[in-house]
């Protein structure tokens, strides 16, 4: 079995595709994509609190969002946005443009492994979960859902020891020893 690092390398790769994958764009919406993909491709090698990288991805959100209320139909828009998002981290805004995106075209499992990357990375790992589920009912033999899948199963149970590991350690509860009441009975003599 691949590690979770190998998976997740496996992950970005897979939203790197989606991300790049051209749909139907014609006209003022692909120039106005490829200026926002431009941008993008700048700001991705800076550092990740750089003041010129937020603003490179800004203005890219900028012009994917005006691109999508001219032409809300455009999934190329949609997927550039969510991967603007990503590099911002800002995954609230990445998960509602999947969500848009899925109502575009929910036949596609790779959307739906796209936000169930973005689930994981904003906590919701049950969500992840069941967005992956979804990919696998729409591709049972996705090998990259599959392994996905696995991985925030480990994640999840890893979290729920790391929980159970955090209650009171059992060695050094007490147990075994004898302990005196805090307010012992007090004998009165008669």
């Amino acid at each position: 079995m691949k590690s979770i690092r190998g998976v997740v390398s496996s992950t970005v790769l897979a939203l790197s595709l989606t991300l790049s994958q051209a749909g139907a764009v014609f006209g003022e919406d692909s120039a106005d994509i490829a200026a926002a993909m431009k941008l993008y491709s700048q700001a991705l090698p800076m550092e990740v609190n750089s003041p010129q990288r937020a603003e490179l991805l800004d203005q890219s959100a900028g012009i994917l969002n005006e691109v999508i209320k001219k032409n809300p139909q455009s999934l190329d828009a949609h997927r550039k946005l969510m991967g603007v998002y990503l590099l911002k981290q800002d995954y609230t805004r990445g998960i509602s443009t999947m969500q848009d995106a899925i109502t575009l075209s929910p036949e596609d499992p790779k959307l739906f492994i796209a936000l169930a990357f973005l689930y994981e990375h904003s906590g919701a790992l049950e969500y992840s979960m069941a967005m992956l589920d979804q990919a696998l009912s729409l591709d049972p033999d996705h090998k990259l859902a599959k392994e996905y899948k696995i991985a925030i199963k480990q994640k999840i149970d890893k979290f729920k020891m790391d929980e159970l590991h955090q209650a009171k350690d059992v060695m050094d509860s007490g147990h075994g020893k004898a302990t005196v009441p805090a307010n012992p009975p007090v004998e009165t003599k008669k």
